[in-house]
């Protein structure tokens, strides 16, 4: 038996069609839109309802869908057909990471304990510039459990400046010295 395609085969397909088309940063906006429509809790359930018949999920997509880029609506559409709208995330995710790939960027997603300025994350973005020697794009959260300092994640590497991993850490230390 084949092995359906993946969410990076089909984020694949849509950026070399985009790059044709020179649409690229419009195509994954036109993603984020449709995943974020399709996340809606009325409309997941409605797709993901088996009762309702594929022609009558399709007709709600195409009402989502109208008006925007027919090529990514018909992406949408037959992901719903083959039962695949859950995809739709990762493909969003994948297309982002191509795209930024082609042009020289990297996504760098930071967690902060509380919110941080756009002086800040000018900051941050250029000091990460320098360190990869490319464009950074920062996508910040917030989560107060990391006490203070900041976690950064470009890719697989991982630069953890958080209170909480320090404290640990020495928590470790100590444990270990006083067992000694």
């Amino acid at each position: 038996m084949a092995k359906a395609p993946t969410a990076k085969r089909y984020a694949q397909a849509l950026f070399a069609i985009a790059g044709e088309q020179s649409k690229g940063e419009a195509w994954l906006d036109e993603l984020g839109y449709a995943r974020d429509a399709l996340s809606e809790p009325t409309v997941h359930l409605y797709l993901s309802t088996p009762r309702v018949p594929i022609e009558d999920k399709q007709n709600a997509v195409t009402q989502l869908m109208e008006g925007r880029e027919p090529i990514v609506a018909n992406l949408v559409g037959l992901l719903v057909s083959r039962q695949s709208s859950s995809l739709l995330g990762a493909i969003a995710v994948a297309y982002g990471e191509l795209l930024n790939e082609s042009l020289g960027r990297v996504q760098a997603a930071v967690t902060t304990a509380s919110w941080m300025s756009s002086e800040q994350q000018g900051r941050l973005r250029e000091t990460l510039g320098k360190m990869l020697s490319k464009e950074v794009v920062l996508e910040v959260s917030e989560d107060p459990e990391i006490i203070g300092g900041a976690l950064v994640r470009v890719g697989d590497q991982v630069i953890d400046g958080s209170v909480r991993s320090r404290l640990v850490a020495l928590r470790q230390r100590l444990e270990r010295g006083s067992l000694a």
